[in-house]
């Protein structure tokens, strides 16, 4: 069995939506749900409940939000020994508004997150627990990335040390690439891939080629309803999505998917059967209010009947 380390946010999302037209400095009727979020946090509990040990690496503060979020990853048996709790920093937000007619917005607060440090404590606990696998969220702090590198690259105490990074969002999807030879797979949506090539992408051959020329060997790109592409060493696949009957909300899909990529790809799984269990999980997703849907489990994948 795998152990795997996530490290990144670990959030409350903040989630408001009307049905009304979207109208400036109007007020409109419609809802507002607070829900466990966060990349690190919701791939923790993905992959716990695909059979995986997991634990989290975050920063949360000494609020309600943090307390809500802390009891969540126990309950779902996340071990939670590196989520901190910063003294002087509050937990991390993550606001999406939406409207009828109009674009979701979304603004976030996390620089609790600057918190994430590589100390000891942090590198005695992978060497104790034996963690053979970090997924890492690329809201964690450029040191940080540098000191986790530094584990990957040093072969020594932690081999084999896998590693998975997430892009996370447009503006900080780039602070992977210094290490993008070390990256074991890397995820990203198409709007962060968009912001690494610095031009527009597509589900196509040409986008793949671009980014195995900016040094990822193994890559997952999510492209929402156009559907995925998948590059591992010099191979490329398309798919199309799995739909479901009604999209409920489209947050944490993305993860839902790298969270059944990987959990296939470390499974020693092929490639056509990890992208059906990642296609499956997002498909769950996509129907539940929450960023994490609470029955995906590897046998519920396994036998995943692929809609036509």
């Amino acid at each position: 069995m795998h152990k795997v380390l996530c490290i990144g946010s670990a959030s409350v999302d903040i989630k408001a939506f009307s049905h009304q037209d979207d109208v400036q400095n109007a007020y409109r009727e419609g809802s507002i749900d607070l829900v466990p979020g966060g990349v690190a946090r919701g791939m923790a509990i993905n992959l716990k409940q695909l059979g995986f040990e997991t634990a989290i690496a975050s920063v949360i503060g000494q609020d309600i939000f943090g307390e809500f979020l802390r009891k969540g990853l126990a309950s779902a048996c996340v071990n939670t020994e590196l989520l901190c709790v910063s003294l002087t920093r509050k937990t991390a937000l993550f606001s999406v508004m939406g409207a009828q007619g109009a674009s979701s917005s979304c603004v976030y607060a996390n620089d609790v997150l600057q918190e994430i440090a590589v100390d000891t404590g942090f590198t005695d606990f992978i060497r104790r627990e034996k963690i053979d696998a970090l997924v890492i969220d690329s809201n964690v702090p450029v040191p940080t990335l540098e000191a986790l590198y530094a584990l990957k690259a040093s072969r020594e105490d932690y081999a084999p040390l896998f590693i998975f990074q997430n892009a996370t969002s447009p503006d900080i999807a780039k602070k992977s690439l210094p290490w993008a030879d070390l990256v074991d797979l890397f995820a990203a949506n198409e709007f962060e891939a968009a912001a690494i090539l610095g031009r527009p992408v597509a589900p196509d051959a040409d986008t793949a080629d671009r980014f195995r020329a900016v040094g990822f060997k193994n890559f997952i790109l999510t492209f929402g309803e156009k559907g995925v592409l998948v590059g591992i060493g010099g191979k490329t696949w398309f798919e199309k999505p799995y739909k479901p009957a009604v999209i409920v909300d489209t947050i944490g899909a993305g993860d839902a998917f790298a969270s059944g990529f990987l959990y296939g790809y470390l499974s020693g799984k092929g490639e056509k059967r990890c992208i059906q269990y990642g296609l499956a999980c997002a498909r769950e997703t996509l129907a539940t209010r929450d960023t994490v849907c609470g029955f995906l489990t590897a046998e519920f994948i396994e036998n995943y009947k692929i809609p036509l």
